[in-house]
């Protein structure tokens, strides 16, 4: 008899308790959901480079002073919406108590500018295209030519742009062109040939091309390609682009 009621007192503790405890979170929740206190009255952006205030703040639709609770916002689709902006990385959304959302932003950082079917873009590690958010475009070479519908292409071909463009250094390059292969060629400001340095040995390979720059200007006026992708092999084409429009050197028939 002793062990029923002590049961039955103890279901009536625990239940009690629990109803307790519900009617706590229930009035937390409705302080939290209800107070004037915790209306939004401020929306902070983080400091930004390439995405203005006004386009964040007109994509989440948060109105301050509308009587709008904080704790009624929802993070993930303000998260959401400012994502879907080309130059954003990615955000944090956070509440500060009482009153204010903070939204903190990471850009994208170009790094080149690249030709996609005749208008300039730049792009970032990821192969992130982004239009350009000022008519002053950052002083890279420009990559020809990207797909806008084929990422993993243009990540191959964004590698091989970096590559030889960190190899290459200062050398003043104007154009890259990667192409299906993901051979590099590349034209320097001021000099019109197409120089093919093929997958690798960048640096050495633009040497050979500088020692040799001066006899296939005075040489050969009518070339357009210079081919350096074979070992101990320096391939010229004429402009008419047939076979023989190519001169070759080699160990065999004149000195590199």
């Amino acid at each position: 008899m002793k062990s029923k009621l002590f049961r039955f007192l103890r279901f009536v503790f625990v239940v009690t308790g629990l109803g307790c405890v519900a009617s706590l979170v229930w009035a937390g929740y409705h302080y939290l959901h209800t107070d004037p206190r915790f209306d939004l009255k401020k929306v902070t952006v983080s400091e930004l480079k390439h995405v203005e205030d006004n386009e964040i703040l007109g994509r989440i639709q948060l109105n301050t002073g509308t009587n709008t609770n904080i704790f009624a916002v929802n993070m993930d689709e303000v998260r959401t919406r400012v994502e879907q902006i080309g130059w954003v990385h990615h955000v944090t959304v956070q509440r500060l108590l009482p009153d204010e959302i903070v939204i903190r932003v990471v850009e994208r950082e170009p790094k080149g500018v690249a030709r996609i079917h005749g208008r300039l873009v730049e792009f970032d590690d990821e192969a992130a295209i982004l239009e350009p958010d000022n008519p002053t475009l950052p002083a890279f070479p420009v990559l020809l030519e990207l797909d806008e519908n084929n990422v993993e292409a243009n990540r191959r071909k964004i590698a091989m742009y970096r590559k030889v463009v960190a190899d290459l250094g200062g050398e003043e390059i104007r154009q890259v062109i990667v192409n299906s292969n993901d051979e590099v060629s590349i034209v320097r400001e001021g000099d019109p040939l197409i120089v093919r340095l093929g997958v690798a040995d960048f640096k050495e390979r633009w040497g050979r091309y500088l020692k040799l720059k001066e006899m296939i200007s005075a040489e050969y006026k009518n070339a357009v390609h210079v081919d350096l992708r074979f070992r101990n092999k320096v391939i010229v084409t004429m402009q008419n682009g047939d076979d023989s429009g190519k001169v070759i050197w080699d160990a065999k028939k004149k000195s590199l």
